[in-house]
């Protein structure tokens, strides 16, 4: 079964502007689909990569100097390499995976893993960013930043839709 990268929404919009303000050091996009938010942050960034399960249909990263990795999440990285992560995970809740691009798990298992993979690639001191609907039960991410030294802030939110959507930060609090 062939699974088509996912094509940039409103959800990307609003991810790449709240990314505007951060520059410099290094970026990853976990879950980067066709890349196109590298393709901003090599803008701003002296090291731009990103990850995804798919290759992507559009090159448009490489011209903008940014490395792309065929890999699960940020598996392929080690700790504490990179000084902003970013990812538009799978955020819907469904029990059945009709749509792997967008669906997130039933109960979010995948933005969670996200996450977690974010938490140990981003250097201290360093920043996650990423977006969430208002379907996630927010406080298992705010336990698991909390669990390992992160404190999460709701940055911005835009109605789509059916749904609001929220992008967050988190930050190391050590």
């Amino acid at each position: 079964m062939t699974v088509p990268t996912y094509t940039s929404a409103e959800d990307s919009a609003l991810l790449k502007r709240a990314l505007r303000s951060r520059s410099g050091g290094s970026f990853l996009e976990v879950g980067a689909g066709n890349g196109g938010t590298m393709v901003d942050a090599s803008r701003r960034h002296d090291l731009v990569a990103g990850t995804d399960i798919h290759r992507p249909d559009m090159d448009d990263w490489k011209k903008a100097g940014a490395s792309y990795v065929l890999a699960d999440r940020a598996s392929c990285f080690r700790p504490s390499s990179f000084d902003v992560v970013a990812f538009n995970p799978p955020y819907i809740p469904v029990e059945a995976e009709e749509d792997p691009a967008v669906g997130g798990g039933a109960r979010l298992e995948v933005p969670k893993a996200f996450l977690v993979d974010a938490i140990r690639v981003v250097r201290k001191g360093g920043e996650i960013v990423f977006v969430l609907s208002d379907e996630a039960d927010l406080r298992d991410f705010e336990a698991i930043c909390s669990e390992e030294g992160f404190a999460l802030r709701r940055e911005a939110t835009e109605r789509v839709f059916f749904e609001e959507l929220a992008v967050y930060s988190a930050k190391s609090t050590e």
